[in-house]
């Protein structure tokens, strides 16, 4: 009998546009509100600025996010994340106090925590042997709703206003996002394919108590200082290197593309190669694209700036893949449900100080060329560290043989 589209591909297409629109709208997009937030309301550009940090202040939720898994389910907690953040953008137009404006763009961090959590859990209880590349297309769609969301919501905010262009958001989460979720999200994984992610044993204090994951833990705080720093600070080095606006939104607009690319293309390499293989790469190309950058400040060179963009991109979209793969290999025993929202912290909390440390350092030094330096040296340094994570056995190319078998044909 012909058997129909695998459920697990319909599933991962409406996580894509989930994604899409949760990231695209909520983050990517929500930088172009700045401008006319400041001119309507004669806050400081601090201010406003700070709306966008606040996305960021539900951080230490995510350490609840395996509990929360395991207790509410991932579909829930997905589709709560997801109306909440439309609840609270279609609201903010409703608003004229910066408290409340501010409070409504915390809630929507939180939104976001309880969708991001949960990625990572779904897309195991239907992939096993293409689950790298599996979370490689969800993820890509945050970008991909960059690329185009950002450009749109630019248009609006120029045509309209930036308080239709909220609705429109709140409008797309509540359609591209939600409807799909739960169009196909109310089946449950095939059981062969389940008991693979039921296996696990191990608590998040076996977790907790493993050398290995401080390792891990440790090279996540210098990876992405680095990645955080060079987040905060490459449209001021660009600008101060003296690029056109054109050119330099161009470019480094492009990031977002790259980093699409990224995670595909992580994603295929992390479930046919050597994790090995794929770590030294991220860490080169995080490297690369901090010393390209320092290049930019030092010598204006547009080369340096596409190259920078490039592997920074690309960067942006395989370092959280190859980190869950990292996780999974290294702790199988533990549910991805655990150990990916305790790193997940690690990660957010790393770049909530990093871009102030990297502003601090060039209050202290005057100039990029010491604070690029710091950030390469930061990149470098957690190469050197992942040396650690990597001289253990177990990272050859056989998944297989960790992982239950595939059920998929992806």
């Amino acid at each position: 009998m012909k058997r129909g589209i695998y459920h697990g591909h319909k599933v991962l297409l409406a996580l894509f546009l989930a994604g899409f629109m949760v990231y695209g709208g909520g983050l990517y997009s929500f930088v172009l509100f700045v401008p006319p937030l400041t001119q309507e309301f004669h806050w400081s550009r601090a201010a406003t600025s700070g709306l966008v940090t606040a996305f960021w202040l539900s951080a230490p939720m995510i350490l609840l996010g395996g509990y929360a898994i395991k207790r509410m389910g991932a579909l829930r907690l997905l589709l709560a994340g997801i109306a909440v953040e439309a609840l609270c953008v279609g609201l903010l137009p409703t608003v004229s106090n910066f408290g409340e404006m501010y409070l409504l763009r915390a809630a929507m961090g939180f939104g976001k925590v309880m969708f991001a959590v949960t990625l990572p859990y779904a897309i195991s209880r239907w992939y096993s042997r293409h689950y790298s590349l599996g979370l490689g297309i969800a993820w890509a769609g945050w970008h991909v709703g960059g690329l185009v969301l950002a450009p749109l919501t630019g248009l609006i905010i120029a045509t309209y206003g930036w308080r239709p262009a909220c609705l429109a958001i709140a409008a797309g989460l509540l359609t591209v996002a939600l409807i799909p979720v739960l169009l196909t999200q109310r089946f449950r994984a095939p059981d062969t394919h389940s008991a693979s992610e039921e296996a696990p044993t191990g608590s998040l204090a076996d977790l907790l108590r493993s050398p290995m994951f401080w390792v891990i833990a440790v090279v996540t705080l210098f990876f992405y200082s680095a990645y955080g720093g060079l987040l905060t600070q490459e449209a001021a080095v660009v600008e101060g290197a003296g690029f056109s606006p054109r050119l330099s939104s161009l470019v480094l607009g492009s990031t977002a593309g790259f980093a699409a690319l990224g995670g595909l293309g992580f994603g295929w390499v992390l479930d046919r190669f050597s994790i090995r293989a794929a770590g030294v790469a991220v860490h080169l190309l995080l490297l690369a694209g901090a010393m390209s950058l320092l290049l930019v400040g030092r010598n204006h060179s547009a080369p340096a700036l596409i190259f920078y963009a490039i592997c920074f991109g690309i960067t942006i979209g395989g370092s959280d893949i190859y980190f869950v793969a990292i996780l999974r290999r290294r702790f199988p025993k533990v549910s991805v449900a655990y150990s990916y929202s305790v790193w997940y912290f690690c990660e957010i909390f790393t770049l909530l100080i990093a871009g102030p440390a990297a502003g601090r350092v060039f209050d202290l030094t005057g100039n990029y060329n010491a604070t690029l330096a710091l950030l390469a040296g930061c990149a470098g340094f957690a190469l050197l560290l992942s040396l650690l994570v990597w001289r253990l056995p177990g990272l050859e190319r056989s998944p297989a043989a960790i992982l239950a078998p595939a059920a998929e044909p992806l």
